[in-house]
């Protein structure tokens, strides 16, 4: 089975997603029994459905009681008819009710998660449109990934996105008075990627938002080859990846000193190490999916800033914009 097949096999059976709510689950209650902890997921799973039938925290919060069975007359309703207009959303591709707004919160039965499947369907770009030029930066925590996103995104006058400070950004705001960013941060403060979907959702509202950008620069994703699935379903793929090769020892002495500057909770030394392991962990495959595609680059980014910037402008103009490339050599 090549990698093409194997995502067509995930993908449909939804085993990213029901992994995830499994390691959520995991992370939150920490059991003794892994293992058992588990299979009580699959049971769950099984229970509720399938795979499609699960949250990111459905492993996270109490079961709730079944709402009793709505008799013949109580469920005789004139049916109802959605309006034909486009909705609300940007270039939706059916129209949905509007979220139920309420507080969240994983303690109590009547929990209000959030619309994990309705809010996938829409149309991020206008589909009229061509498709804005989307370029990942990727690369070990330290690596750089900021700093060459900044200077390329200014270079081409391209949207910079990075997601690791959009969600730290949501977590300053949030997680005080909210018991869903109020785990995230724990999570992210671990050292561990915070829930998917929340990550995906967060990527698109920043591409809704910039609908006439040029092109978008991605900082920091994705960090796991099913968020690389999951884009690609719901957006296309990225034009161009490139990765920032950096050693071990060169990305604990960044975020050492950046830890001292900045004072970023996920730069504590137990979530340095944990999240050099789940790089390690997560890059291969993210890599091998990209190389098959032909679209990842290697820059070597134990060199000076000016130096690693140059490498990956000339990559970009070759990659993106080789029409240009052919007019300059033609002066």
């Amino acid at each position: 089975m090549n990698t093409s097949d194997a995502k067509e096999y995930l993908s449909k059976r939804q085993i990213p997603h029901l992994f995830e709510s499994m390691l959520t689950g995991l992370m939150y209650h920490r059991p003794e029994d892994p293992l058992s902890f588990l299979e009580n997921c699959l049971q769950k799973t099984r229970e509720r459905g399938g795979p499609e039938c699960v949250a990111w925290d459905t492993f996270i919060t109490p079961d709730r009681k079944p709402l009793p069975p709505i008799s013949a007359s109580q469920g005789k309703k004139a049916p109802y008819k959605l309006d034909s207009g486009p909705g609300p959303g940007p270039y939706r591709r059916y129209d949905r009710l509007p979220p139920i707004q309420a507080q969240f919160s994983i303690d109590s039965d009547s929990d209000m998660t959030e619309s994990s499947g309705l809010i996938q369907e829409y149309d991020v770009f206008d589909p009229s449109k061509p498709r804005p030029h989307i370029i990942f930066i990727i690369g070990g925590p330290g690596s750089g990934k900021g700093t060459q996103t900044a200077k390329i995104a200014a270079h081409y006058d391209f949207e910079h996105v990075s997601v690791g400070e959009i969600l730290r950004k949501q977590l300053l705001q949030h997680a005080p008075s909210d018991r869903k960013w109020e785990l995230i941060a724990k999570i992210i403060a671990n050292g561990e990627l915070a829930p998917q979907e929340t990550t995906i959702e967060e990527l698109k509202h920043q591409f809704i938002k910039k609908q006439g950008a040029k092109g978008f620069i991605v900082d920091g994703f994705p960090r796991e080859i099913s968020q690389a699935f999951t884009f690609e379903e719901q957006i296309g793929s990225p034009d161009l990846v490139i990765l920032l090769a950096c050693s071990n020892q060169q990305l604990r002495q960044r975020l050492e000193k950046r830890a001292l500057q900045q004072g970023r909770p996920d730069d504590n030394t137990h979530a340095i190490e944990k999240r050099l392991e789940t790089f390690k962990h997560n890059i291969t495959f993210i890599a091998k999916y990209y190389q098959e595609r032909g679209i990842i680059v290697r820059v070597d980014a134990d060199r000076e800033e000016d130096d690693i910037f140059t490498d990956i402008n000339t990559t970009v103009k070759e990659r993106l914009f080789p029409n240009e490339i052919k007019e300059e050599g033609n002066i």
